[in-house]
C-alpha cells in the first residue's frame, strides 16, 4: 500500500498512470490518502480528497477499474475498493466514514464464489451522506441522495432520497436540468 501524503507524488502517479492533466486540472489532497493500485485508476479533473482526521483509500485490485468523474469530493476517511469495476461520477459528493465496496472480499459458506463481485455505477450530481455503505452491484442513479446512515443494497433511481437500512426511497426530488450541488 503508498501513502500519498503529498501533491506532488499524486501528480507523478497521474502522469505516469495516463492520467494526461494538465496542473490546473490535478487532483487536490488535505490530509492522507493511501493508493493500493494494481489495476487501473482513472481520475477526473479537480477531484478534491479530505484525508483528515481520518486517512481516505483507494484500492484498485489487479484486473479492476476504479473511475472518479471531474469535480468530485471525497471526504475523510472513505473507502473505496475495486476488485472488477467502480465507476463514480462527475460532481459527485461522498461524506466521511462512507465505504464503497464491489465485492464482499470472503466467503460466508461454501456455496459463495471467493471472486464474486458486480460492478458499481453511482452517476453525477450523486451526494452520499456520513456513514454510508454501498453493496456491490448497486447503481444509484443522477441527482440522489443517500441519507447519512444509510446501506445501499438495491439500485436507486435518479432524482430521489433514499435513508435506511437497507436504503428505501423517502422522496422524489425536483431537481432542474442542468443543476449542480455546491
Amino acid at each position: 500500500m503508498m501513502l500519498v501524503n503529498t501533491l506532488r507524488r499524486l501528480k507523478w502517479m497521474i502522469r505516469f498512470g495516463k492520467g494526461g492533466h494538465s496542473l490546473r486540472e490535478l487532483p487536490w489532497i488535505k490530509g492522507k490518502l493511501y493508493v493500493n493500485r494494481s489495476g487501473t485508476l482513472r481520475i477526473g479533473k479537480r477531484v478534491r480528497f479530505v484525508g483528515k482526521p481520518w486517512a481516505t483509500q483507494l484500492t484498485v485490485e489487479k484486473g479492476g477499474v476504479l473511475e472518479i468523474g471531474d469535480h468530485t469530493f471525497i471526504n475523510a476517511g472513505v473507502g473505496i475498493a475495486a476488485r472488477q469495476r467502480i465507476s463514480i461520477g462527475s460532481d459527485v459528493k461522498i461524506g466521511p466514514r462512507t465505504s464503497i465496496l464491489d465485492s464482499m472480499y470472503h466467503q460466508l459458506d461454501a456455496n459463495d464464489s471467493p471472486d464474486a463481485s458486480k460492478p458499481i455505477v453511482i452517476g453525477n450530481n450523486v451526494w452520499i451522506g456520513t456513514r454510508c455503505t454501498i453493496l456491490p452491484g448497486v447503481t444509484i442513479g443522477e441527482n440522489a441522495v443517500v441519507a447519512a446512515g444509510s446501506l445501499v443494497n438495491k439500485d436507486v433511481p435518479k432524482n430521489v432520497l433514499v435513508a435506511g437500512t437497507p436504503a428505501r426511497i423517502i422522496r422524489e426530488l425536483d431537481i432542474p436540468e442542468g443543476w449542480i450541488r455546491q
